[in-house]
């Protein structure tokens, strides 16, 4: 893990201390990742989709599409990271009691019933 920091320039123990605590990394070190190494697919870095190493040699094949920056492609999992979040909120929120239910339920709670 050091000799990949250093190639990538971030402190020492960075990827060790992001691998343990779970945290995420920021834009600018998945930035440093993809310049030092080319091969390596944006997609996959950010998504785990599709395959890891991009064969550079391949001119056949018309280079992976990943959007027009690196920023589009991180407010995109952003959005769908948040859209995901926002629908289990509602989820949870549609089974949520209502304050007249609630309101109700304090009033039978009270008069013994």
């Amino acid at each position: 893990m050091r000799a990949f920091d250093i190639s990538i320039g971030v402190g020492n123990g960075y990827t060790s201390k992001q691998s343990k605590s779970g945290a995420s990394v920021g834009s600018d070190v998945l930035e440093r990742i993809i310049d030092t190494y080319p091969e390596l697919s944006p997609l996959w870095l950010l998504t785990g989709r599709g395959d890891m190493i991009i064969d550079l040699e391949k001119v056949e094949e018309p280079t992976p599409d990943y959007g027009n920056s690196f920023d589009e492609l991180l407010e995109h999992k952003i959005e769908r990271i948040v859209a995901r979040q926002l629908k289990a909120f509602s989820d949870k929120i549609e089974n949520f009691p209502t304050l007249t239910e609630i309101s109700k339920e304090i009033q039978k709670n009270l008069k013994g019933e």
